[in-house]
């Protein structure tokens, strides 16, 4: 390796001071490298990186033809670039089966193509008051939450692309979601704390014990050691005290610890939430993010948006990651010259670069919003596992999480479905995926490849990685968290890959008939088969989760957005107006665990997703009793679910049996004076998230008190 790059590398990682130690056998290093999956080449592609085309066989299309062939997409890169040095092991991806043309009848339907354009409509969201407006693509939960209450109020003849009367899309305003698109108001602002609060010292190490727990296995790229010796630094007297570099970094591990921690397992709500916006006020305040990036304004983005995933901002995760992105390409990490060695510092560059590019491209197609990132122009290979400990830092300080910057199957892994996220978004939910209705066949073909590279990953995982068995022994702390959220990563891009057929059947009475209508080229029945089996996953996985694997994860309000989305596209199927009665219990049976997972988690957001799908469920049990005419459906389903009767939500069961034993002992091991002896936290209005959506102060959780 030039020693000019070595050099420049070591400069990233400014403070973590990369010395002799951190080497190691170059040997060594190539006896551990992993592989990574690369892409078959389509019939007809070169190592060129061009786009891959796929014959029209109808010669009597010849026209047809040709503008399939100008704007085939692109495929999963299969060039020998990202990822390069880990493309050697990997078993290669079965080659898709061939797709036929579209039928001729297609070709000439322009209602079709009509009703294929409005399935890639997005929503826009505006406030008028401050004139910000948002977009959020046809992938996006706003988008979808949008599309169930206009089926709710059976507006068959209204679509997306209808000009809309309001600034906010009515679903939307409807349940209050907008409040997690745009700041709060100066007076409600939660950051608007006092500057000098009492903060014992116990409470931060807890806190940082949280992040390293529960977020750490997520975003492996600080340093424990570090992050305590900035710690221990803010402790010394006044005149012992120097200026340090990178306080910002312990603000938000403070912020983030905050959300995710737990008080003999049990979450105060006020404590958690008070003193996570106070270090979040205090750090931005701490930084300038458009000034010299560096690794570590770049580690300070992803713990922005880390943080912006606990309190359900999706937009603020959007653009923190996003300008991470470009920090990350600033720096060059994106590329092998600059990250290239064998040492600690430049495995450390690697890992950062992708957990950034998992998380950007994985928030890209959850807002239906574009990436960043060019797969074409990164030749970065991802980190591989190290072959011994070695040090990290060079505290004393005990790291509890050593082994997770060591393994990096979960951040392989993550990168590897970041990949799939965007060839879902480009080529099934672009508007350029369907410039004409002959395009419907390449949209197909997309489905099944990416449905096999998500596949393929499955089959190289670490066995601790295996969120598919349920039978699988319970691992570490860090290995179930990695577990549970490439589990629920995996399968909500499932749900999102199948759900335009979904969508596509509700503009028809039956999804016989959508089946007929489309003549067999969406394959409207399996693709809805594959995304309800999917959002079933993400309930029983979650549930599976809180219940006895790894019930600390529960404080992890990361994963109250896939409950929800998991949540409404069971609904969405509900309204069907086949739905059988039996088909409906065992949905509703699901759907209930999902809301019972939403219900552990006692932040705002969960709990006005919980609400939601509440709202829903009833809703979808007045449609199937009206549809059906059956006088005793409505009887059965209020028996087998109380919460489905009209009035309040009094009959749902709060705890319901997600951990039974758990909230018992948690009962039986109250904590005595802990909370109580805590100093005042800064002073936060929790009730203006709740009052200013829209709900009775009746219909607020007795836990927001």
């Amino acid at each position: 390796m030039n020693r000019g790059m070595c050099h420049r590398g070591a400069r990233l990682l400014g403070e973590s001071n990369a010395s002799p130690e951190w080497l190691w056998p170059a040997s060594s290093v190539a006896r551990g490298r992993f592989a990574v999956m690369e892409r078959p080449h389509a019939p007809g592609a070169d190592n060129s990186g061009a786009s891959c085309t796929y014959r029209n066989p109808r010669n009597d299309r010849k026209q047809a033809a040709r503008r399939v062939s100008r704007q085939q997409p692109m495929l999963i890169p299969s060039t020998n670039n990202v990822g390069s040095s880990l493309d050697a092991t990997t078993a290669p991806t079965p080659e898709a089966p061939r797709i036929d043309a579209a039928p001729p009848r297609l070709l000439n339907d322009p209602v079709h193509y009509k009703r294929q354009r409005e399935l890639r409509a997005g929503i826009g969201v505006s406030n008028k008051d401050t004139g910000s407006f948002q977009f959020y693509g046809p992938s996006s939960h706003f988008c979808f939450i949008q599309r169930i209450y206009q089926r709710i109020k059976r507006r068959a003849h209204e679509t997306l692309l209808t000009p809309q009367r309001s600034p906010v899309p009515e679903g939307v305003g409807n349940w209050g979601l907008e409040r997690f698109m745009f700041s709060l108001s100066a007076d409600n602002d939660a950051t608007n704390c006092q500057s000098n609060a009492c903060f014992p010292r116990e409470l931060g190490e807890a806190f940082i014990k949280s992040y390293f727990e529960l977020i750490h296995p997520q975003v492996p790229v600080l340093v424990y050691s570090e992050i305590m010796e900035l710690w221990d630094g803010m402790w010394q007297p006044p005149s012992k005290r120097t200026p340090v570099k990178g306080e910002e970094l312990l603000l938000m591990v403070l912020a983030i610890g905050a959300r995710v921690s737990s008080f003999e397992g049990k979450q105060d709500v006020n404590v958690s939430e008070g003193w996570a916006a106070y270090f979040s006020k205090r750090a931005d305040d701490a930084t300038n993010l458009f000034e010299n990036p560096s690794l570590r304004s770049t580690h300070f983005l992803l713990l922005k948006a880390m943080y912006a995933f606990q309190v359900m901002r999706p937009n603020d995760a959007y653009l923190c990651l996003g300008h991470a992105a470009r920090n990350a390409m600033a720096l060059g990490i994106n590329r092998s010259q600059v990250v290239d060695g064998a040492n600690l510092a430049m495995h450390r560059l690697r890992r950062t670069f992708w957990v950034i590019y998992a998380y950007e491209r994985a928030c890209t197609i959850f807002t239906g919003r574009p990436s960043a990132f060019r797969d074409e122009l990164i030749d970065v290979p991802y980190p591989e596992d190290l072959p011994s400990p070695g040090p990290i830092g060079d505290s004393g300080v005990s790291d509890p999480s050593p082994i997770v910057v060591r393994k990096c199957g979960y951040v392989r892994a993550m990168a590897r479905v970041g990949k799939v996220a965007d060839r879902i978004f480009v080529d099934i939910y672009s508007t350029k995926s369907i410039s004409n209705v002959a395009d419907i066949n390449k949209v197909r073909h997309a489905v099944i490849e990416c449905d096999m590279e998500l596949e393929s990953i499955t089959r190289n995982l670490p066995p601790y990685l295996h969120f598919f068995d349920p039978d699988l022994p319970v691992g570490d702390g860090w290995q179930e968290v990695q577990r549970i959220l490439l589990g629920c990563h995996y399968y909500l891009l499932r749900v999102l890959m199948h759900r335009p057929a979904l969508v596509f059947a509700t503009f028809f009475n039956s999804k016989a008939e959508a089946e007929e209508r489309g003549a067999g080229a969406m394959h409207v029945h399996d693709s809805i088969e594959a995304s309800i089996s999917s959002a079933r996953c993400i309930i029983n996985l979650t549930h599976d989760a809180y219940s006895h694997r790894c019930s600390k994860i529960k404080f992890d309000g990361t994963l109250a957005a896939f409950l929800v989305s998991a949540c409404v596209t069971l609904l969405y199927d509900v309204l069907d107006p086949g739905t059988s009665p039996e088909y409906a219990r065992g949905t509703f049976s699901v759907v209930e665990r999902g809301i019972q997972c939403l219900d552990q988690l006692q932040h705002v957001g969960p709990i006005n997703g919980k609400i939601l799908s509440l709202d829903i469920m009833k809703v979808a049990k007045d449609a199937l009793q009206s549809s059906l005419a059956d006088s005793q459906l409505n009887e059965d389903l209020v028996d087998l679910f109380p919460w489905l009767q009209s009035g309040n939500n009094a009959g749902f069961p709060v705890q319901g049996n997600v951990s039974t034993a758990y909230m018992e002992d948690q009962t039986m091991s109250e904590p005595q004076n802990f909370l109580s002896s805590l100093p005042a936290m800064p002073e936060v209005n929790y009730m203006s998230h709740w009052l200013e959506a829209g709900f009775d102060p009746e219909d607020i959780p007795n836990s927001l008190y």
